[in-house]
């Protein structure tokens, strides 16, 4: 009887998580009742190349607001923090979180560091510290909610999106940090 009343009273937070490009960004839905996670949606939203920039974002925008029009998520997003290293592709992710930040001005968006996803994914594979691959990262969410077969996209978009808010959830000490 007790269990049975705490079930009930259990509350459910919902959490989106964000991997943002211009071309496509990975997003991650992750339910969370007593510190327990569960992966409950998660996808790419794509924009057309042969668009305009201004086009993409608006597509990127459209993705975003559905998203959040579809789940009671909570004020706080994570998402990954934009890479610095290359003209071109550093002005695409910052295109790409500018609109972000205008889909959810609404919320409060919490940027987490890739080396701390890779640094995640290297201690739930069990991983030697240099490896540091998209496949790890993958590998680290099939382990973690013991999936051996959930289907990712091969460029780690959604294994990026998924970890980013993983990490979130354990750096606010949500969840616990181990195998789920």
């Amino acid at each position: 009887m007790a269990e049975r009343r705490r079930s009930i009273l259990a509350k459910t937070t919902i959490h989106l998580g964000l991997d943002t490009s211009l071309t496509k960004s990975g997003f991650a839905i992750i339910s969370v009742t007593d510190r327990k996670p569960t992966l409950v949606d998660y996808g790419l939203i794509k924009s057309n190349a042969n668009l305009s920039d201004g086009e993409r974002l608006r597509q990127i925008h459209a993705g975003i607001t559905g998203i959040i029009s579809k789940y009671p998520i909570e004020r706080v997003i994570p998402r990954e923090a934009g890479i610095v290293r290359f003209n071109l592709p550093t002005k695409q992710i910052f295109k790409s979180h500018g609109v972000t930040e205008f889909a959810l001005a609404d919320y409060e968006i919490y940027d987490i560091n890739i080396q701390t996803v890779k640094a995640w994914a290297r201690r739930i594979t069990e991983s030697p510290g240099k490896r540091n691959d998209k496949a790890m990262i993958a590998e680290a969410v099939r382990i973690f909610f013991n999936l051996p077969d959930l289907p990712l996209n091969k460029d780690g978009d959604e294994a990026d999106a998924i970890t980013v808010t993983l990490t979130y959830l354990i750096r606010e000490n949500l969840i616990d940090g181990g195998i789920a």
